[in-house]
């Protein structure tokens, strides 16, 4: 069972809608709604959950793209829902379990006083898994010396997260102002007592999308594109209907998720040769333009944030398009090369192949295929090594050029956080940390810093099990880590 296999890479939510009650006597009220609405997503009855949605829910996302997102992002990959429970009172709303098919995911739900739908957040599910058979941690193979006090914490997170014997491995770097370490556990395969190394390769999957940004933060700084930029000026052929009520979708739209684009598109997993094992295979550049050409935006652009995956994708076509280029070269040129990341491509040909790491699913702890991106590659397809993302963390940390410093400013604001071009910022306790994560069905990744301290932290695991929380505690270590010890 794969987890959120192709809805997201990583994040996804629809956008709350204000004035919420939250009281727990409410929850018996949502337990119905809840019922009700799984009952037409059930039935393929999306225009009646469209219409469970308060005055103000509806005026921010029209019925077709609550369609949209419940057949194509929701239905297609993850299946019927099987069961539901309640799980107590969340941030904003009532919080329940969904447990789907092929997949889980949290479900917060806001009503208003007349018991409409107010504001609904789907949410990866994370869970504090039981672990029958954990893992002795001495049976857990390292390169970390354990003397430092930060070395020390460490050693712990990755225990944590190793303990579980469906995750393999972990490669992680440090970068604590001039100081970097590498840190190697587990096993690049089951069973073959292969420690990583600085050349081993993973999927980073999102975390592609901040390299996309770069590479447009380039074409800014270089005259090529203006971020307000009609979208519609780089594609070829005619888009007339891709504007709401005379506002067109800009290039900024694109690169922070408020395009009204839904995450994939709704015949994504129509097309000829689709894969569920590797489900962008076979999406084609003219599906894109096909899907664009009868899209219909319902919200104006800029007012809505919904986390695309085809908004980045249109992104690097519009890259390539400007600059006559494919992707991997406008990469090498501008990012990679510059940076001596080696390592860090969209497709691994022969002999580097040799180094990818297997990836494996967290819920079965069985080997998954790798994913290939093809046309959604500006989205998530990068493969790379901790090495040379820490090449990446520390020209982001320093902002070794205006592409860099462009990519890191706020361009939109929600409530818990801002988004730059493509890069997640939010507070950290007295500091902000600037982020963005990565998800397929055998990896996660998380790259993170904190500008203010000039501290950061790569996470790479060949698990699909979620190193956000790791990759958080990592900072928090750095920044609050003890005087070595004697």
């Amino acid at each position: 069972m794969k987890k959120l296999a192709v809805i997201l890479l990583l994040l996804t939510h629809i956008t709350v809608a204000a004035q919420v009650k939250t009281n727990s006597q409410d929850s018996l009220a949502a337990d119905k709604i809840v019922k009700q609405l799984i009952g037409f997503y059930n039935n393929d009855e999306f225009s009646a959950i469209h219409k469970m949605l308060s005055d103000e829910f509806r005026q921010s996302t029209s019925e077709s793209n609550t369609i949209t997102f419940y057949r194509a992002n929701l239905k297609s990959p993850l299946g019927k829902i099987n069961n539901y429970h309640y799980a107590g009172a969340g941030k904003r709303g009532i919080l329940f379990m969904v447990d789907f098919e092929r997949s889980k995911l949290s479900l917060e739900i806001m009503l208003n006083t007349s018991n409409q739908i107010s504001g609904i957040l789907w949410l990866p599910f994370e869970n504090k898994k039981l672990i029958p058979g954990p893992r002795d941690p001495k049976s857990i193979q390292t390169n970390n010396p354990r003397k430092t006090s930060l070395q020390i914490k460490i050693d712990a997170v990755a225990m944590n997260y190793l303990k579980d014997p469906n995750n393999s491995s972990l490669s992680i770097g440090i970068v604590d102002k001039d100081k970097t370490e590498l840190f190697f556990y587990g096993e690049t395969k089951k069973g073959t007592h292969e420690l990583p190394t600085s050349s081993s390769l993973y999927e980073i999957a999102s975390i592609s999308k901040t390299f996309t940004a770069i590479l447009l933060a380039r074409a800014v700084n270089e005259g090529k594109i203006k971020l307000n930029d009609d979208i519609r000026k780089y594609l070829p052929g005619d888009f007339n209907q891709l504007q709401f009520k005379g506002s067109p979708i800009k290039i900024i739209n694109l690169s922070n998720h408020t395009s009204g684009l839904p995450s994939l598109p709704d015949d994504f997993d129509k097309q000829q040769g689709f894969d569920p094992a590797n489900p962008y295979l076979n999406y084609p550049k003219e599906g894109i333009y096909a899907f664009l050409r009868k899209f219909k935006p319902d919200t104006i652009p800029g007012s809505v944030s919904v986390y695309s995956n085809l908004g980045f994708a249109v992104l690097g076509t519009i890259l390539e398009n400007v600059y006559q280029m494919p992707l991997e070269q406008l990469l090498q040129k501008n990012i990679t090369g510059p940076l001596k990341m080696l390592n860090t491509h969209y497709e691994v040909a022969a002999p580097q192949d040799k180094f990818m790491v297997t990836g494996y699913s967290d819920e079965t702890g069985k080997a998954v295929s790798y994913w290939n991106l093809e046309n959604f590659k500006a989205a998530g397809g990068l493969k790379s090594t901790v090495s040379d993302m820490l090449l990446y963390l520390k020209a982001n940390i320093n902002e070794i050029n205006a592409d860099y410093s462009l990519s890191h400013q706020p361009t939109d604001h929600q409530e818990d956080f801002k988004r730059g071009l493509a890069w997640m910022i939010q507070p950290l306790d007295n500091d902000t940390v600037v982020w963005h994560n990565g998800g397929t069905a055998g990896f996660r990744s998380y790259c993170g810093f904190i500008p203010g301290k000039k501290a950061g932290v790569i996470v790479l695991s060949n698990s699909s099990a979620s190193v956000d929380e790791a990759g958080l505690e990592l900072l928090r270590d750095i920044i609050y880590s003890a005087v070595p010890q004697k």
